[in-house]
This record gives structure tokens, C-alpha cells and sequence, in this order.
């Protein structure tokens, strides 16, 4: 899940807990991002018009015969609702509304395909309160249906994880004692957390882990087991975890607490994550961690903090090493370089079968633009979306749903 990030130049409020933590901060720094996003001296792109999305030419590729889907949730600006669309990779226009989601106005919405299904996760703001820590609710959102809630108690702004096998894990908690006006300012709530199993059909909820701390997030899965990053006072670590005998394995200890847009090299058995380095607080790293071994590499380092890396399919990393060259993959097949621009690319999903990634592109002052990539040759296509929204990418889906 869902890094979304953090630590990014902004005043947030004394209850930050997990918000002050990876995967919440990437709707708070939204403001920020303009600002870290701003300059560059990359050549602006040639543009053109997909729908009524001004788009950069190199992501205007009409739609081929064998086309993958993709699955857009687009939320306008402080609105109290979110529209579902099955788009086209490189068609003209998203096209009409499938479902609508009802929630908080401006809610963080997150979420993602069950695969070979048409069927959608989603989680949104939905409970009004000063505290916003564990204000969203679980939905299961079918095309041609009212969405479904599922649960609530879910970690603002954090996306459900699915497996390759169609189990649905979130991130839930209740708040803990606010500490004491006399306490050191420093000082974080201690809340208790689960990871929770929700089954799809019924809502019913089975808890795979227990945490008290101020995060326990879902980085992913991997050979059968869940991928943990958790956060407690004084200590951050990776763990993996059963999901059903609720057996619990940490592989690293001791990592500093600023981790964040975590991806699994399957193949590989790795965990690519982005970090604060251990010592100089002016520079951000990129590791990976064995996740049979627990050894740590580092791949690359840098003075940006949007570097946003992805283990990319069949080996290699996607990251954006400054925000002025946009994206670039090393060590794969393809060559990509800057698809778009400058800018930040943050890949949001892969295809079923591995061979198209689908990632959304951020600029200052501007709505993100979502595109794919085809992973053998780089080819870049657009994925038409609403205009004047937010878009949250859920996944490539099947075009036709099995049974």
C-alpha cells in the first residue's frame, strides 16, 4: 500500500501520529509538493489533446487492439463524492461513471483492483472528526452497483493491500491517550493497531496482527506473508507476518522511521523502499532489503526527496532521481527517461501478466496525470481521465469480469 510520504516542509498538528508517518502525508503534502515540484531545466514536452486532457505528445498513443484496462477513481476538488471508470490505455476519454462513491467533502481516497476481477477496493474519509487518524471506512465498489461498506476504523489516507490471491488487508486502529500538555512536544500518541483480514463478500473482519505504537503499515506481500512497516516510540522496524497463523518474523530491527514508498521485487525476494540516510539529514536513499536474509543495499542516493522508486517488473528500478529530469528506469530492459517531463512519476500499479505499469505524473498547481508504460519497450501511453479531478489509479483490471 499506499507511499503514498512525509517529512516534507510543513507545519502538522501536535496529533500527527502515523499522519506525520508514510503513507498519510501524501494528501497533507499536497500543498508542499507544488513547491518541492517547482523549477527545472529538462525541455518542456510537445502537448497535446486527449479528450480534454492537454496531455505531452509522447503519451497520446492511441489505443492498441490488445490494450490493457485500467481502473480511475476520480474525486473533483472538495467534493463529497468519487466516480469509478474503466479506461482504455491510449484511448481518447475516460467516458461515463460506473459507480459513485459517497464520502467526507475533499476525502483521501485510495484503492485497488482485485485481480481478474472488475471488482474495486476503495477506502475514504467518512467519519467528521477533529482527529482524522482512523476517520475512513473500507468500500467494495462494483461497476453497475451502489459501493459497499465494508468497515470502518481505517488509517487515513492508507490504501487496502490485495493479494495475488484476492485477500483484502487494512490498516485499522484506535486512538490512544493524547500525551500530557507538560510532555515533551516531540511526543506521539501511542494507539493501538491491527492489521485486519476483510472478506469481500460478507465484511467480516479477522485480525492478523496487533501493534501499539504510531504506524503499522501495509508495504506489501510476499511469498505468503505480509510485509510490515511499523513505528513505535524510540524504534522502527520490518517485519513480516503469517496472515494466518499470525506468526510474526522481523528482518530489520533498526531502521530509521522516515521509510516510505515501499515496492516488492517478487522475483528477487526484495523490499525497494525510499529512506532518510542514517546520518545526513540532507540526503535521501533508496534500499532494498533481502526478505529471506534481512541485508540491507543501498542503490542510490540523492538530495531530492521525491525520488518515489518502484522495484520495476522483471528487474531494475523506476525512481525520479531529481525533479527536474522526471522519470527513469536503470538496469531493465527498456530505456525510460522523462516520459512526461519534469516532474515526480510515482508508479501506482502493474499488470497482471507484468507487462505494463500504469503511474501518475505530478507538477506544481497542476491535477496529476496518469499514463502507462509498456514494460519491454517503453512505449508510453496515456490512461484518459475525468478533467478537473484528482485520480487515484486502482489497478489494471480484466475487461470482462470471471467468475
Amino acid at each position: 500500500m499506499p507511499l503514498r510520504s512525509h517529512a516534507r516542509s510543513l507545519v502538522v498538528p501536535r496529533r500527527l501520529n502515523r499522519i506525520a508517518l508514510p503513507c498519510t502525508l501524501l494528501a497533507a503534502l499536497a500543498g508542499t509538493m507544488a513547491a518541492v515540484l517547482a523549477g527545472g531545466d529538462a525541455p518542456a514536452p510537445a502537448i497535446s489533446r486527449v479528450g480534454r486532457l492537454l496531455v505531452p505528445t509522447a503519451v497520446a498513443a492511441p489505443a492498441a487492439p490488445s490494450a490493457p484496462t485500467v481502473a480511475i477513481l476520480a474525486t473533483p476538488p472538495g467534493a463529497a463524492r468519487t466516480t469509478l471508470h474503466l479506461v482504455s490505455v491510449g484511448g481518447a476519454k475516460a467516458g461515463p461513471s460506473l459507480a459513485t462513491l459517497q464520502h467526507l467533502s475533499d476525502a483521501v481516497v485510495r484503492a485497488r483492483v482485485v485481480p481478474r476481477t472488475r471488482l474495486v477496493v476503495a477506502t475514504a474519509d467518512t467519519s467528521p472528526s477533529r482527529d482524522r487518524s482512523f476517520n475512513a471506512s473500507l468500500f467494495r465498489i462494483r461497476p453497475g452497483a451502489e459501493p459497499v461498506a465494508l468497515c470502518d476504523g481505517v488509517v487515513h489516507a492508507s490504501s487496502p493491500l490485495v493479494t495475488s490471491e484476492g485477500r483484502v488487508f487494512v490498516s485499522r486502529g484506535v486512538a490512544g491517550q493524547d500525551p500530557s500538555p507538560d510532555d515533551n512536544l516531540a511526543r506521539l500518541r501511542v494507539d493501538a493497531l491491527t492489521i485486519d483480514e476483510v472478506d469481500l463478500a460478507t465484511g467480516a473482519i479477522r485480525t492478523v496482527h496487533r501493534y501499539t505504537g504510531h504506524l503499522a503499515f501495509l508495504a506489501g506481500a510476499w511469498n505468503g506473508e505480509l510485509v510490515l512497516y511499523r513505528v513505535s516510540p524510540g524504534s522502527a522496524d520490518i517485519t513480516l507476518v503469517d496472515p494466518d497463523s499470525g506468526a510474526t518474523r522481523v528482518i530489520a530491527p533498526s531502521i530509521p522511521p522516515f521509510a516510505r514508498d515501499f515496492s516488492i521485487d517478487a522475483a528477487a525476494g526484495g523490499l525497494v523502499f525510499q529512506e532518510r540516510h542514517e546520518t545526513d539529514p540532507g540526503t535521501w536513499v533508496i534500499d532494498r532489503i533481502d526478505l529471506a536474509r534481512g541485508k540491507r543495499t543501498r542503490l542510490e542516493a540523492s538530495s531530492s526527496h521525491g525520488l518515489a522508486p518502484y522495484a520495476w517488473p522483471g528487474g531494475g528500478l523506476a525512481y525520479t532521481p531529481e525533479r527536474a529530469t522526471g522519470l527513469s528506469v536503470i538496469g531493465a530492459r527498456a530505456t525510460v527517461r522523462g516520459p512526461l517531463g519534469p516532474g515526480i512519476d510515482t508508479i501506482q500499479a502493474v499488470s497482471q501478466d507484468a507487462a505494463w505499469v500504469a503511474a501518475l505524473h505530478t507538477n506544481p498547481s497542476a491535477f496529476a496525470v496518469p499514463f502507462a508504460i509498456r514494460v519491454e519497450s517503453g512505449e508510453v501511453a496515456a490512461i484518459p481521465a475525468p478533467p478537473g479531478a484528482r485520480i487515484a489509479v486502482a489497478g489494471f483490471t480484466t475487461a470482462k469480469e470471471e467468475p
